[in-house]
């Protein structure tokens, strides 16, 4: 439908439209379906959505409040399992190993939905997978908390898993795509501070539920079913990814270029590439990194935190799970200052300070248990753990998530991200797995030396490697989208202020889209009908 603006009416323009693609004896369902997709973004379409849902379906806000979502998903599910461990183990008497399984069955479902779905957000759309990360997530919370057998509760938890990776995935690279490139670092940073406040609120609902029966634990875990429910509200209003829009048009134009040539090259694959030379310092950099934010101790310390706490004189009942509440608040503030400082102080400084920073703590940490006991041990190790977890939130811990989204050129980006976020993960769980078995053999001194060696490794590959510019290759900077497209991406971040007149008519594209809108329309009857022309020279 196109507005007559003399008249207000609606004007049916289907009948009459030859789309080179359809041929001209094409269904008006199909011409209706192609005008549509021409003019995705065009205000000349007429939409069941009200001009105001369009533009909060696109908002800064709203994607913001999805990442924020995303967070406490991951922070949440991924930090109860903590406090109802010992719950757990008080009801089925559990061993080892299979304290181990339960730990690590978010993390291994996390793995896998890292990776698909980014796989998925690049074949069926980011909205889809964002309805699919909601659902997921209420369903593997819900079900777990009220499932009987422990195999089932596992199994169930790798199903909630799949969400959480997946939000790991989708939020971030939603941030990338739609906020605006010169605040995407204060925005890029509420992923991760979300997951501090979901890690917060995990200790603080183990802390409230600690004396509400055997089954505490079961309210524990479907809590964590809330944060879906927040994201399946946002998917009602949300918007697809004006970048998939944008490349799933660049695919089906490039489709019927090839098909008028016979000889047009094999199109390459993804795999491919991210293989290309152009791509392997990039990839090889996030590689640094996902090691970097897992393996240089974050959960190790997190872990040994009740028991600092306990060699520093905390004991009681309640002592550690108080002192872990107070260590994530720590963590959520100094999250903050990173989000408030990362656009300022660029990417590069906060990596190197906070990355030399981390990497003596750990030194400190060993040191102290090889040369120090008692509470003059436990006192000095908490000054590190402090200062360690610090360090951490200010640098790759909130920089990790939106870096590797910037660091690859836009036809690598959807396949090379999810890797490294899978990547991330995996490093997670083989760390998760193996730590609590391996510390008694080799010591509690020794596997902090570990973190440090691999702390200075990954600081010398960073400034080796690491470009001396700020990381902000987005794909709204690059040569491959069209101008038009920059611009109407800007339009979508709600970054213009619009005329009255352009407000009430919806947006305009300019330049090559509205020029090939209009020669379209320029077969069609103009009784009665105005059609705009804001096209820049």
């Amino acid at each position: 439908m196109v507005v007559n603006k003399k008249t207000s009416k609606e004007v049916n323009i289907y009948d009459n439209v030859v789309f080179e693609d359809i041929g001209e004896f094409a269904s008006k369902k199909k011409k209706q379906d192609r005008f549509k997709h021409i003019n995705a973004r065009n205000p000349l379409v007429k939409t069941w959505k009200p001009l105001w849902l369009i533009r909060l379906g696109s908002s800064t806000g709203l994607i913001i409040t999805l990442s924020a979502s995303g967070g406490l998903i991951f922070g949440y599910n991924t930090g109860i399992i903590g406090p109802a461990l010992g719950h757990i183990n008080n009801e089925y008497h559990l061993n080892t190993i299979l304290q181990g399984l339960i730990v690590c069955s978010t993390l291994l479902g996390a793995l896998i939905g890292s990776v698909s779905g980014g796989f998925l957000a690049d074949w069926i759309g980011r909205k889809t997978v964002v309805l699919l990360t909601a659902i997921v997530t209420i369903g593997g919370a819900i079900s777990s908390s009220a499932t009987n057998p422990l195999s089932l509760v596992a199994s169930l938890r790798i199903i909630l898993g799949l969400g959480v990776g997946m939000s790991s995935g989708v939020c971030p690279l939603m941030v990338a795509e739609v906020v605006p490139v010169e605040k995407r670092g204060v925005y890029g940073s509420v992923f991760q501070l979300f997951i501090t406040l979901g890690l917060l609120w995990s200790n603080v609902m183990g802390l409230l539920l600690i004396e509400s029966g055997i089954h505490n634990w079961r309210w524990m875990f479907a809590i964590g079913s809330l944060p879906g429910f927040f994201m399946l509200l946002c998917w009602t209003v949300l918007n697809e990814s004006p970048v998939w829009v944008e490349n799933q048009r660049l695919k089906k134009e490039r489709k019927l270029q090839e098909s008028a040539i016979s000889n047009s090259k094999p199109k390459k694959s993804s795999f491919r590439i991210l293989m290309e030379k152009k791509n392997r310092r990039p990839l090889f950099i996030g590689v640094i990194l996902a090691t970097f934010q897992q393996l240089t101790g974050i959960n190790a310390f997190m872990y040994f935190s009740n028991l600092i706490f306990f060699k520093a004189g905390f004991t009681g009942e309640y002592g550690a799970i108080t002192c872990s509440c107070i260590l994530q608040l720590w963590n959520v503030s100094f999250t903050i200052i990173a989000a408030c400082t990362v656009d300022r102080l660029g990417r590069r400084p906060l990596l190197f300070i906070g990355s030399i920073v981390m990497t003596c703590a750990d030194l400190l940490i060993a040191l102290f248990y090889v040369a120090l006991t008692g509470k003059v041990q436990g006192w000095l190790s908490i000054i590190c753990l402090f200062i360690f977890v610090a360090a951490f939130a200010m640098s790759i811990g909130t920089l990790f998530w939106f870096i590797v989204n910037e660091i690859f050129d836009p036809e690598a980006k959807d396949i090379g991200a999810p890797i490294l976020i899978g990547l991330q993960w995996l490093f997670n769980m083989l760390l998760s797995l193996t730590f609590v078995g391996a510390v008694p053999y080799i010591g509690d001194s020794t596997m902090f030396w570990i973190f440090g060696g691999i702390g200075i490794t990954c600081v010398v590959l960073l400034a080796i490697f690491l470009p001396p510019e700020k990381i902000q290759q987005s794909e709204l900077e690059s040569d491959v989208l069209p101008d038009s497209f920059k611009q109407a991406a800007t339009v979508y971040n709600d970054e213009v202020e619009l005329s009255p007149s352009e407000k009430k008519n919806n947006f305009y594209i300019p330049n090559e889209d509205a020029e090939e809108i209009l020669e379209n329309l320029s077969e069609l009857p103009s009784e009665n009908m105005e059609i705009p022309r804001n096209i820049e020279n």
